[in-house]
């Protein structure tokens, strides 16, 4: 994929852009998921539950603070715990969030991320995805119905936000299961992909990323679910292998 030398767009971002904390309580029945995962692809600024996403200009401050501590972390100027390199990416924390980016096509994007590649790396990527999984503009985000759990709730945030910006794939809100939530959505899963490229999301005692067919299956406890979600992203970037 040819580049534009010269030509960089960096993506504005905001501190108000993608920011859910870890101790929100936030809503979490079906209808709410399948919201978010809705409402990250849309134009107009939207507050749910403590979780906000907005379409506006950039907050100058935060924006030189990313760039100038990237800077910093290159020259090897950052505490660990501020920011460190891996696979020669950089990546800052900052306000709870750790930011990264990556070069795609003639632009940069600016990652945030609750958990960094030191997080993550405990947790396996497993099996291999077809080439129909990056096919298309949309993917499936296959949610349990019966589920209601914070940190499932700000997994599914954290996933259908990056979808989005970072790899240009629109997160489409479907369930694993019928339910009475989940009327006029996809009822699909790893197990009933239907050849689509789906993003299923469960909760479970170990994490784990599942890669088979067009299907990445993603699974975590508590907590883990939402390091589970950062390390698939990761993969997903191929920022980590």
């Amino acid at each position: 994929m040819d580049e534009k030398k010269g030509d960089i767009c960096i993506e504005p971002v905001s501190d108000e852009e993608y920011n859910p904390k870890l101790d929100t309580d936030t809503k979490s029945n079906t209808k709410y998921l399948i919201i978010i995962i809705a409402i990250v692809i849309g134009i107009f600024a939207i507050s749910l539950g403590g979780l906000k996403f907005f379409d506006g200009s950039p907050t100058a401050g935060l924006v030189v603070d990313i760039d100038q501590q990237h800077q910093n972390n290159k020259e090897g100027l950052l505490d660990p715990k501020e920011g460190y390199m891996y696979n020669g990416f950089s990546y800052v924390k900052i306000d709870g969030l750790w930011w990264t980016e990556r070069k795609s096509q003639d632009r940069i994007i600016k990652i945030p991320l609750h958990f960094a590649p030191k997080d993550v790396e405990y947790i396996p990527v497993t099996g291999t995805l077809d080439p129909e999984f990056n096919m298309g503009d949309q993917v499936y985000v296959a949610i349990d119905p019966k589920t209601e759990d914070k940190f499932y709730t700000l997994g599914i945030s954290e996933l259908s936000f990056n979808m989005a910006k970072g790899v240009n794939r629109d997160p489409v809100g479907a369930c694993i299961e019928e339910n009475e939530a989940c009327t006029n959505y996809e009822i699909i899963s790893c197990e009933n992909t239907q050849g689509k490229p789906v993003v299923e999301l469960a909760l479970g005692k170990t994490d784990k990323v599942e890669l088979k067919g067009t299907c990445m299956k993603i699974t975590g406890n508590d907590l883990g679910f939402v390091k589970a979600v950062d390390r698939a992203l990761l993969k997903w970037y191929g920022m980590m292998s």
